[in-house]
């Protein structure tokens, strides 16, 4: 696994790398200061996961985060040796996948940077190749997603979230469900990020966010995928 590391000390950076070890005996983890090197690195080689430092007394990982979420959709989590809540939100709502409290246990640690690797990873087992319903379709083999056959670009959370809800289609999908499915275990009643990130999912594929036609709300229950109705299908040429 490749790692990137921003912002922090270099102490801070070899006791991350010792502890991903345990579970990535072939970890290559690169840190750096300065976001320039950070955004060099990512576009000559995307890293597999990057790790930014939040330092209270210089809060520029909210705009690194943003410039990084401008071309490249690698998972990103912030970490930080506290826990604030409105920092949190912030960071997530710019492209952030993830805040950790470097306070967490080793083993927590390495099990919220494995869920959030596996939950971005491609999946390649796919029995449906492709979803289509009106204004949106999904091509599960190339993770491209079009709305009008326009391309947009989600983040890997936003593509797990919205292919899980594609995938139940003709139900509504719980928020215990979502963040069980895409955060994993550790995330039952964390309800702030999930509707974080499908805020950000529908700013990118509802032409109208405040007149939902593709994502809707069961209010106190989950979210469905609006059905596909056969009588609107486009003229064929």
């Amino acid at each position: 696994m490749t790692a990137l590391f921003v912002g922090g000390s270099e102490e801070l950076s070899e006791t991350i790398s010792l502890i991903l070890k345990v579970r990535w005996r072939e970890l290559n983890l690169f840190h750096v200061t300065e976001a320039t090197e950070a955004t060099e690195l990512i576009h000559r080689g995307e890293p597999d996961i990057v790790m930014l430092h939040f330092d209270s007394e210089s809060p520029n990982c909210f705009a690194l985060i943003s410039q990084i979420r401008s071309f490249s959709n690698v998972p990103i989590i912030v970490l930080s040796e506290t826990n604030d809540v409105m920092n949190k939100v912030r960071a997530l709502q710019v492209g952030a996948d993830d805040w950790i409290s470097l306070s967490s246990i080793h083993m927590e640690f390495l099990a919220k940077v494995n869920a959030i690797l596996r939950r971005c990873s491609p999946d390649s087992n796919r029995r449906i190749s492709s979803f289509l319903n009106g204004k949106l379709s999904i091509n599960y083999a190339t993770r491209e997603v079009c709305i009008l056959g326009k391309q947009v670009k989600l983040t890997p959370i936003e593509y797990k979230i919205l292919s899980y809800i594609a995938e139940n289609q003709g139900r509504v999908v719980s928020s215990a469900e979502l963040l069980r499915c895409v955060w994993g275990p550790n995330y039952q009643g964390d309800t702030e990020i999930l509707k974080i990130s499908i805020y950000r999912l529908r700013s990118k594929i509802e032409q109208n966010p405040s007149n939902r036609e593709i994502i809707l709300t069961e209010r106190g229950v989950g979210y469905a995928i609006t059905p596909f109705d056969s009588t609107h299908q486009p003229p064929a040429l």
